[in-house]
């Protein structure tokens, strides 16, 4: 995994949401960053949860991302990158 450091050197746009969001500010979120890499809005989850991951750093924090997300920004992701629309997957 590569290290960026722990500053707050680096900005930070819109990617995509949770396409259920009914584009509230409270949901789920992809930002791309200046420096080739990703920040996502999460939903918190607590220490039971945390106490399941494998090697957490105690700089490093965790939340849960829906289904809906994850396959908004892989369609959007493989779209610009790839230019291929991918099906609707059957769920």
């Amino acid at each position: 995994m590569q290290s960026y450091g722990g500053g707050d050197d680096l900005s930070v746009s819109f990617y995509c949401k949770d396409p259920d969001s009914n584009q509230d500010n409270e949901c789920e979120t992809f930002y791309r960053t200046d420096r080739d890499s990703w920040v996502v809005q999460v939903k918190k989850r607590g220490p039971q949860v945390g106490a399941q991951l494998v090697g957490l750093g105690e700089d490093e924090t965790f939340g849960e991302l829906s289904e809906r997300t994850m396959d908004a920004f892989v369609r959007k992701y493989v779209r610009e990158h790839y230019g291929v629309d991918l099906p609707q997957g059957t769920g």
